[in-house]
């Protein structure tokens, strides 16, 4: 599966009816099987649960990855019991936008630190999630990859943290400043289908 692919998996994400957690929380995610095996998607911000763990910016101590945003882990720590039992034994690849981005990278560092770590991260315009390099040091070893569209001002914030691993850019920028306009999954899906296979 492509990226683009990966990316029409987190817009699914928005649209159905979450197989884990509930509609209108920010804890939810759809399971799917597809050619690269097991994935698990967690939607983005679209209800007031979700704002609240957006803005919930104070750091929380988490055994082996350090500091990390406590809205977010809330956040995975309510469905991860479910999402584990889900996973079972296969391999899983993770895929989020925004805030679903965000737990997917956190709920990536929880099943490194369990022994089963997943196939891939696959994470579009994600927040950064610790003020330090815990989860970065924790996925050394997992492929994650992480999209920034044009001038998406989302995943510069928190001001001053650090993300899980560098940022892909990709999209021509909507406007010439930092913006919301590029953070739009469609935009990001745009992007992706602009550009070439790899040869």
């Amino acid at each position: 599966m492509t990226p683009h692919d990966f990316a029409l998996l987190a817009q699914e994400a928005y649209s159905v009816a979450p197989d884990i957690g509930k509609a209108d929380s920010a804890s939810r995610a759809i399971v799917r099987t597809t050619a690269d095996g097991l994935c698990v998607a967690f939607p983005g911000s679209d209800n007031a649960d979700c704002w609240g763990a957006d803005f919930d910016i104070v750091p929380v101590a988490v055994k082996g990855v350090g500091e990390v945003h406590q809205g977010f882990w809330n956040a995975w720590q309510a469905i991860a019991p479910q999402v584990v039992t889900a996973i079972g034994d296969q391999p899983v690849t993770l895929v989020g936008h925004s805030l679903g981005a965000a737990i997917a990278i956190l709920a990536a560092a929880s099943l490194v630190m369990a022994g089963k770590p997943p196939a891939a991260v696959y994470g579009f315009e994600p927040p950064r999630v610790s003020p330090g390099i815990g989860v970065r040091s924790a996925l050394s070893k997992v492929p994650v990859h992480l999209y920034k569209n044009g001038l998406d001002i989302v995943p510069d914030l928190p001001p001053n943290w650090q993300h899980a691993a560098t940022l892909i850019h990709i999209g021509t920028p909507q406007l010439p400043f930092p913006n919301t306009l590029d953070h739009q999954i469609e935009r990001v899906i745009l992007a992706l289908s602009a550009q070439s296979p790899p040869a």
